[in-house]
């Protein structure tokens, strides 16, 4: 109990019920109820200022409903206040409601990047995890003179700044992926004729000067995954294995290799964990274990690991997001978490389908954890869940993006605007849903789950191409095919 709670309960009147079971009936009624419970007299202000109340609450109301908590700034629950639990509990339930509302009210709206090179486009954005929830990480590429800017924002500040910039003009590029793991000091790879890891020196006045190189391997291959101090890659060529690269030497530590489809089927995206991999492309979802083990005949270079399962689909993928979607009781019990996937479907027109589907690899029940992974002992199923469609129209050539969030949210592009603009050859709609974890409960009730739950925004031309997204933070950052940036915020 802090000073003001001690002070109040001091020259408060007795309560009517015993405090144990006053506390119990409390955490379980709605905060503003418990705000309007404040009023009435001492006695139950006082209670409602109780450390411990707060804290039962943030954890019954926020986190055990795999709710993001905003503005935390990598400080520890332990440490705060009861004054301080309570405004934090209070902001993220204002967060959420505004989040999952039907048209989500964007308390600040900027445009903070507009490139004056001509024929400029936006053709990566992406918010760094963690890290005080501040940063956003963009790539602009110019087509004359053929060039890609990489941009570091900071925009957390009124009027966004870029503190980072890097520019690419020679030899071939092959994109950048972010690091999952926000306490490693490598903060992203990027692929031009060689593989270079890099940070960045927030400290730095020069933007020009704060990419800083760490390592880099020789020669050209798909970066698709960096997860800490582990590097997942797949080679270019028509054998198209998947290698696992230690970054602590920069050795190739293992191959996954599926003898069963043709390995020029591409990657779509790729989860890592503890001591197994799972691998989406066009048509299959894989799953393999990641501990290296001698090969059966010997052959030079690293190891070689097969898929321990596999799932085929029925139709070849136009786009694929997956998440690991955040669960409480899962990290409680020490379990895998459910995997979300969202497909966008190719069809037999050089245009996918107007469909997003929705799958979930579930936790394999049967799966015991601190066992090695294995054939036997798989942490998902292999055949991913079918969930719901949503219905997403594109137009012929239109553009289109979709991002996952980690705490259920699925956020897309398309060009369904009719019941905004009425019929038209061009709009665009920003929209979205909260989907569930996978045999939990949701505080959320959804009518009908084959049409999106928020529209955050629609506009009347077709300009958009990327999105970002920061559950944490609320933002929702949207790229131009004029290479121009939007920022949107919802806290």
């Amino acid at each position: 109990m802090d000073e003001q709670a001690i002070g109040s309960w001091n020259r408060s009147p007795p309560l009517p019920i015993p405090l144990d079971i006053l506390l119990d009936v409390v955490q379980h009624l709605p905060i503003q109820s418990i705000l309007a419970l404040r009023q009435t007299n001492k006695a139950f202000y006082a209670v409602t200022l109780l450390r411990s109340l707060w804290a039962v609450l943030l954890r019954t109301h926020v986190q055990e409903q795999n709710i993001p908590i905003p503005h935390l700034n990598r400080r520890s629950l332990d440490t705060l206040s009861a004054s301080e639990l309570e405004q934090l509990t209070r902001d993220t339930l204002v967060l959420r409601n505004n989040w999952t509302n039907p048209n989500p009210d964007a308390k600040r709206e900027v445009d903070f990047y507009k490139p004056t090179d001509p024929d400029s486009r936006i053709i990566f954005m992406q918010f760094l995890p963690g890290r005080g929830n501040r940063w956003l990480i963009s790539v602009t590429m110019t087509a004359r003179p053929k060039k890609f800017v990489v941009q570091c924002w900071d925009v957390a500040i009124p009027n966004p700044v870029c503190v980072a910039e890097l520019t690419h003009m020679d030899g071939p590029y092959g994109g950048i992926v972010i690091n999952d793991d926000p306490s490693s000091p490598a903060i992203m790879a990027m692929q031009s004729a060689q593989t270079e890891i890099l940070t960045i020196d927030f400290e730095e006045e020069d933007p020009e000067s704060a990419f800083v190189p760490l390592s880099a391997i020789d020669g050209i291959r798909e970066i698709h995954l960096l997860s800490g101090r582990t590097l997942v890659t797949r080679s270019p060529g028509e054998a198209g294995e998947v290698s696992i690269w230690d970054l602590n030497n920069n050795q190739e530590k293992l191959k996954l290799v599926n003898p069963s489809l043709s390995q020029n089927d591409r990657c779509h995206a790729i989860h890592l964990r503890d001591d197994y991999m799972v691998i989406v492309r066009q048509q299959t979802v894989e799953l393999y274990s990641t501990i290296p083990r001698p090969n059966i005949l010997p052959t030079p270079g690293a190891p070689i690991a097969y898929p321990l399962a596999q799932h085929q689909f029925q139709w070849r993928a136009d786009t694929i997001n997956i998440s690991e979607q955040v669960s409480w009781h899962a990290a409680r019990s020490q379990r895998p978490c459910p995997i979300n996937i969202f497909i966008r479907f190719g069809s037999i027109y050089p245009w996918p389908v107007n469909i997003l589907h929705h799958f979930v690899l579930a936790p394999n029940p049967a799966y015991i954890p601190g066992r090695e992974t294995s054939q036997y002992n798989l942490p998902y199923l292999s055949q991913p869940t079918p969930m719901q469609t949503i219905g997403s129209p594109v137009r012929l050539f239109g553009p289109s993006a979709v991002a996952l969030g980690k705490y259920g949210t699925a956020l897309w592009l398309d060009s369904h605007t009719e019941d905004w603009l009425g019929p038209s050859d061009r709009g665009q709609r920003l929209a979205g849903m909260l989907v569930d974890v996978a045999g939990e409960s949701s505080p959320v009730n959804w009518h009908d789950n084959s049409k999106a739950s928020m529209v955050f925004c629609v506009r009347e031309d077709d300009l958009w191409n990327k999105i970002a997204m920061d559950e944490e933070s609320g933002r929702v950052a949207v790229g131009y095919v004029n290479g121009s940036i939007t920022l949107f915020e919802y806290a």
